[in-house]
């Protein structure tokens, strides 16, 4: 056996021996009661289960709000993925983030062992804590939902046909919705409404004044291009990126800075090795805190269908979204006063444009070669140019 596939099955199981040695986590029994207006009156602590990355995560906080309202006296704390928790980190509507690292063998042989394991240690580690309540928002997978029935909580709430062990079941949707719509109906399921409010994020006055530093002085507009995403196929070509750049550059003396992720640094030398004028390259140089700070600040964002366009709605900044096959409705990615979305190819049914079958079994693709596919390729510079010249002069200046 090949030493790298040897290792992969020494830590799952020893994942999974933690979780066995440590004792059995029976699910809890099926209750299934009415929603109450009162059901958490009476909570003196709540988990709320927080699964996905930083769009999803962003998309929770309207609810975390509208519980700390509804809940002033409880302890509120929420199970979220490591790499989404700087989204929390100064949230203050919750007492805690319980951080866990997402499963690193999704769409392998090992994969239902691994989940198995952590789902076991997970709910050993929380148990112990006696929640009164475990909500679990937002396109819950079936780990989530089992995990909300190991930790022994009374009250369990969360989107399910009812065969999941929750006593507040909502009801799947009957169309595409958004995450923020999803986790209003799993509040509604417990009594509690959506305050109806915006999405908050909470850089830290040390972030806020590391975004001024960077863009200190520079001329505007100032035009954010972010062409990363964690999925290759909701990417545009490289050079067309550039291509737009280079024309805010010419024809307005636009200030260019490229942001993304520190695993998106070839990416951006492929943009700005094109451009006439050297770009800020702000990529891996920000926290996500600074990167909420940067992009407070453009005068517009260009992107893909990514965190960053998430940033931008939620601080209100203008944004362009290239959009590729997948379905905006179920990130918020729809056209709004401040955004605009090219969409070429139109919606697909999700994953059918994936000739890999990643999508939908693993949480990215870095794949190059399904850059442009489902409709992104159609997608010319000129027309992105003249829909980002259209909206630099009239939109109000920042």
């Amino acid at each position: 056996m090949p030493s790298r596939l040897w290792s992969e099955h020494l830590a799952v199981w020893h994942a999974l021996s933690m979780a066995v040695t440590a004792g059995p986590a029976d699910a809890a029994a099926e209750v299934l009661l009415p929603p109450q207006v009162d059901c958490l009156s009476d909570c003196r602590s709540l988990l709320v289960v927080v699964y996905g990355h930083l769009s999803d995560t962003m998309a929770a906080t309207p609810a975390l709000r509208s519980l700390r309202a509804a809940l002033p006296g409880a302890r509120l704390d929420v199970l979220a993925l490591r790499s989404a928790r700087p989204v929390l980190s100064h949230c203050p509507y919750v007492d805690a983030v319980i951080e866990w690292r997402d499963f690193q063998h999704k769409g392998t042989s090992l994969g239902r062992v691994e989940k198995g394991a952590v789902v076991t240690a997970l709910s050993l580690r929380l148990r112990r804590r006696r929640y009164d309540a475990t909500l679990v928002l937002h396109r819950s997978n079936r780990p989530m939902r089992r995990l909300a029935g190991a930790v022994g909580s009374r009250i369990r709430a969360g989107v399910s046909d009812g065969s999941d062990g929750y006593t507040h079941a909502a009801a799947p949707a009957a169309s595409v919705e958004s995450s923020r719509r999803e986790n209003a109906r799993v509040l509604a399921a417990v009594g509690i409404s959506d305050d109806g409010g915006p999405v908050e994020l909470w850089p830290s006055p040390a972030e806020i004044a590391a975004a001024g530093r960077l863009i200190a002085g520079t001329r505007r507009p100032l035009v954010g291009i972010h062409a990363g995403a964690d999925w290759s196929c909701q990417q545009w070509l490289p050079d067309r990126f550039a291509a737009v750049a280079a024309t805010l550059q010419r024809e307005i003396g636009a200030t260019i800075i490229l942001t993304g992720s520190a695993n998106e640094l070839a990416l951006q030398e492929e943009v700005s090795a094109e451009l006439p004028v050297a770009p800020i390259r702000a990529v891996g140089r920000t926290s996500f805190g600074e990167l909420v700070e940067v992009v407070r600040r453009l005068d517009l964002l260009i992107c893909v269908n990514s965190a960053a366009s998430s940033v931008a709605g939620a601080v209100g900044t203008p944004s362009l979204v290239l959009l590729g096959p997948e379905d905006g409705r179920l990130t918020g990615m729809e056209p709004s006063a401040a955004r605009r979305v090219l969409q070429p190819g139109g919606i697909r049914a999700g994953g059918s444009w994936c000739e890999l079958g990643r999508w939908g079994v693993l949480s990215g693709c870095e794949s190059p070669i399904c850059r442009g596919v489902g409709g992104l390729a159609q997608l010319s510079a000129a027309e992105v140019s003249r829909a980002a010249l259209g909206m630099l002069r009239t939109l109000p200046a920042r």
